[in-house]
């Protein structure tokens, strides 16, 4: 179904579709429809639940139902998976939420660090829409988790045992780059965590606390990146580093 536009609809309502497989399509779900698409009744949409299933709908009754007309193959998650915890920051998470989805991330960590700017932005709501929008647009079959936002000191404990950890850190001689770094390290059915701090760095005691729950400090770049492009960076070379395990 790679002709078909897509639509993510949550799996709860495509359980509750009727007997028919009728279900009531959002008012922003009619509009994507009918007002960006262009679409008319009659016309197919490939329908995604953001859990790895692909469908097909059908558009009915002057586009305010779809009915689900086949169940394709459900796909499994990707192992290992790719989590990115990154500090907030003031300009550029919605790039990040977006561009990092499309590279391939599979859950997002947003942290209050202490170096947080007061502007920096903390919008949910607004990035489970770019979340499902940019799921939508390059075809993934399986929805990125958004965490709650927790401090640093909170969340370096939280990953598995089994996770492989990385914490981007700046001005500090002899430092593995993330790459060559990645190739160390035996990909399995876990996920490999990279953590970004805020544009102000780190805070000491931060950083310390992370090394001591086994977070191994990585390199991104010879030059100081802003948070938001050491994220998208390093998201790109965890999805190259995936594909040619």
């Amino acid at each position: 179904m790679a002709e078909l536009r897509r639509l993510l609809i949550e799996p709860n309502r495509l359980a509750n579709r009727d007997i028919n497989g009728i279900l009531v399509l959002r008012k922003d779900e009619r509009h994507y429809l009918r007002r960006v698409l262009r679409l008319r009744p009659g016309a197919t949409v490939a329908v995604i639940d953001g859990r790895g299933r692909l469908l097909k709908g059908q558009l009915q009754e002057e586009g305010t139902l779809l009915r689900i007309i086949s169940d394709e193959i459900a796909s499994p998650a990707i192992s290992p998976q790719l989590g990115l915890a990154i500090a907030l920051v003031r300009h550029g998470m919605d790039d990040v939420i977006r561009m990092t989805c499309e590279l391939g991330v599979d859950c997002i960590q947003p942290l209050q660090a202490s170096r947080c700017t007061p502007q920096a932005d903390y919008r949910p709501e607004r990035w489970q829409v770019i979340l499902r929008e940019a799921v939508e647009q390059c075809e993934r079959l399986w929805m990125p988790q958004l965490l709650p936002l927790i401090t640093p000191s909170q969340w370096w404990s939280v990953p598995a045992t089994s996770d492989i950890l990385a914490i981007a850190t700046t001005r500090e001689q002899g430092l593995a780059a993330l790459d060559p770094w990645l190739r160390r390290q035996k990909p399995g059915n876990n996920c490999v965590w990279l953590a970004i701090g805020p544009e102000g760095g780190w805070d000491p005691q931060e950083q310390r606390q992370a090394l001591e729950k086994r977070w191994s400090p990585i390199s991104l770049s010879d030059d100081i990146l802003r948070s938001s492009t050491a994220a998208v960076a390093g998201v790109a070379t965890l999805s190259s580093w995936r594909r040619t395990s």
